[in-house]
């Protein structure tokens, strides 16, 4: 048993479950609620409209004023010092106004986590008083994923050999050659944290991870990419053309680039959990008010058996997701105890469980909810990507069973 496992289990028979939450974690997740509810939702299905992300940017611009964006950035740097629960919190919450917002900010603060993990004195100094800033929106950017390779990226069988963004010495600087394509943030983040390989063939040896300010030459983007849904979340190809970097940009050493990585996939797969329970309960929410208005046969629709079956199924999978995700958050935060199968396991099963509550909630609510001025079809779209980000749930699953073994 894990002792992350074992101290959950001392913990419920020497002091009893606790299912509630700190007064600052609840002030935090309210702030983020009033956020969605206040700045999110009535903008919510512009963001379609939106192709050249200024909205988004507003809305981003408007986090960082009331100290949102600012949440995990250590507090000796002007931060709110928060854990993976804080930040899980928000997310579920920001979700809940729109998805492709809570993806942006939770993408951001996935690019943050390798920072915070490896940086020296020096990168701390540079890189987080500027994130911590509420006069400026400045996002991060996980240039993780790649044409060719997919998921490859994040499975810790392929050791990092599938890498093809390949990083040389050349005096005082790295010089980054590749390409990656689907990172959110891709063509609005204010700083880069590239995976990158010195060589692919020497396996996770060759495998780090640097950092590329926004601006530097030889930095590139192609057009935005055109989604399903996500809008307010921006993805383009990045291309990094002999783009130099002085040395002191690469977090910890080469040949530590894959075990950053995995560490960092464990704290943002439940962040990727949150999104999803955020976006499935902004559906759910919609149609439960819908249907207890909507009369049919004399009644409200929310009163007639299979509704209300339905709708009990919806809430039930949505308390379940949350649950599992704010497990794997406390096992986070709690010092050595992070928990890879528990995060993934959220993941997979929130965005699942996202993926049927959105779709019922257009089923409930019929045409209405086909319909884009309900919202509810918007969510429904959102939901699908979480479904392949940060790890395809197929993939996920089996890594899921290889931990059990």
């Amino acid at each position: 048993m894990p002792r992350c496992e074992r101290k959950a289990q001392r913990m419920s028979t020497d002091r009893g479950l606790s299912f509630s939450f700190s007064e600052e974690q609840e002030a935090i997740r309210r702030l983020a609620a009033q956020f969605a509810e206040k700045e999110i939702k009535p903008v919510a299905r512009r963001f379609e409209h939106d192709l050249e992300g200024r909205l988004a940017e507003e809305i981003i611009d408007r986090a960082a004023a009331v100290g949102l964006l600012a949440l995990p950035v250590p507090k000796e740097f002007g931060g709110g010092g928060g854990s993976n629960v804080d930040c899980t919190l928000v997310l579920e919450e920001l979700a809940v106004g729109c998805g492709g917002v809570a993806t942006a900010i939770g993408a951001s603060w996935f690019g943050q986590t390798p920072v915070m993990m490896a940086a020296s004195a020096e990168q701390r100094r540079w890189v987080f008083p500027p994130l911590a800033s509420a006069d400026k929106g400045r996002l991060v950017c996980m240039a993780m994923t790649e044409p060719a390779g997919g998921t490859d990226i994040e499975n810790p069988q392929m050791e990092s050999r599938t890498i093809r963004t390949l990083v040389r010495e050349d005096g005082d600087c790295y010089v980054i050659n590749g390409r990656k394509l689907w990172p959110s943030n891709s063509d609005n983040a204010w700083l880069y944290t590239v995976v990158a390989t010195a060589d692919p063939k020497t396996g996770n040896a060759g495998s780090c991870l640097i950092l590329v300010p926004a601006g530097t030459p030889g930095l590139s983007f192609g057009r935005p990419i055109r989604k399903m849904g996500m809008d307010a979340d921006r993805n383009a190809e990045i291309v990094f053309e002999q783009v130099r970097v002085p040395r002191t940009h690469l977090l910890g050493r080469i040949g530590d680039g894959a075990r950053l990585l995995q560490r960092t996939l464990v704290y943002n797969r439940v962040g990727a959990a949150a999104i999803a329970v955020g976006i499935a309960r902004g559906a759910f929410e919609q149609a439960l008010a819908w249907t207890r208005s909507r009369i049919t046969m004399g009644r409200p629709l929310a009163q007639h058996p299979v509704i209300a079956a339905m709708l009990g199924d919806m809430a039930t999978e949505i308390d379940a997701a949350r649950l599992l995700y704010q497990r794997a958050a406390w096992c986070n935060a709690q010092p050595g105890q992070a928990n890879m199968r528990w995060a993934t396991m959220a993941k997979v099963f929130a965005s699942e469980m996202a993926m049927r509550v959105t779709t019922n909630a257009v089923q409930v609510m019929g045409a209405y909810g086909y319909a884009k001025e309900y919202g509810v079809e918007k969510a429904m779209r959102d939901a699908k990507i979480v479904q392949i980000f940060i790890g395809a749930n197929e993939f996920a699953r089996q890594l899921v069973g290889e931990l059990l073994t």
